[in-house]
This record gives structure tokens, sequence and C-alpha cells, in this order.
């Protein structure tokens, strides 16, 4: 059986911090490296910085083997991961450096990333 953590929140950005609070709870429990949750902390802060304000979002973590799953929406992706930026610093260039794996599947964000734990 996979343990899974299931947050939703209103999508104002003055709620972004409680994301922040249970993926640093998740972090110290996994013991899992500075790098680890900074690259995620950032990751989340760039998916939910699309969301409505009007809704909720729901971010969904289970961690399976050494991979974090993470899941987060509803979310108004539009063409924002799925279009390159060229040169430019985009959204799916920041995502693609902080974690090993995005899709895109409606308007759920999919982030799979390789978790070390600290020693």
């Amino acid at each position: 059986m996979i343990d899974e953590i299931t947050l939703t929140i209103p999508c104002e950005r003055e709620f972004h911090p409680v994301a922040h609070l249970v993926l640093g709870g998740l972090a110290s429990r996994l013991n899992l490296t500075l790098e680890n949750l900074e690259d995620l902390e950032l990751a989340f802060d760039a998916i939910l910085d699309l969301a409505d304000e009007d809704g909720d979002v729901t971010v969904t973590m289970s961690l399976q083997g050494d991979e974090l799953h993470t899941r987060i929406g509803p979310i108004d992706v539009g063409d924002e991961l799925t279009r390159g930026d060229g040169d430019g610093i985009g959204l799916r260039r920041v995502l693609d450096t902080v974690a090993d794996g995005v899709d895109v599947e409606g308007e759920w964000v999919h982030l799979t990333k390789r978790v070390t734990p600290s020693g």
C-alpha cells in the first residue's frame, strides 16, 4: 500500500505557504536533502502561480520507492507547459530543471522527483 498526502487549499497566494509547510513536514519525515526540498518548493510555487485565484487547488504527494510523485490541480495550464520558450527561462524549463519528470494530464500537473535521504 502507498501512503498518500492530499491537501486542498484556496488558490490565493497567501495559502501557498501551507503547501510548503506540508511539503517541509514530509521532507523532514523522509529525511530529504535541503536541495530536494528547495527543488520541490520552487516547482510548487511555479505551478501554484498558474492557479485561478477564485477556486481551490489540490496537491497530492506519494512516495513510491525513491521517487516522490506529486499531482497538482485543477489548474488552467494552457500552453505554459507544452510550448518551448526557445532560449528564455519559461515554466517548462524551470520544472524540467528541478523535477525528474513533468507530465500534464488535462488540468493536472504530475511531477516526479527522485529523492535522496540526507546523510
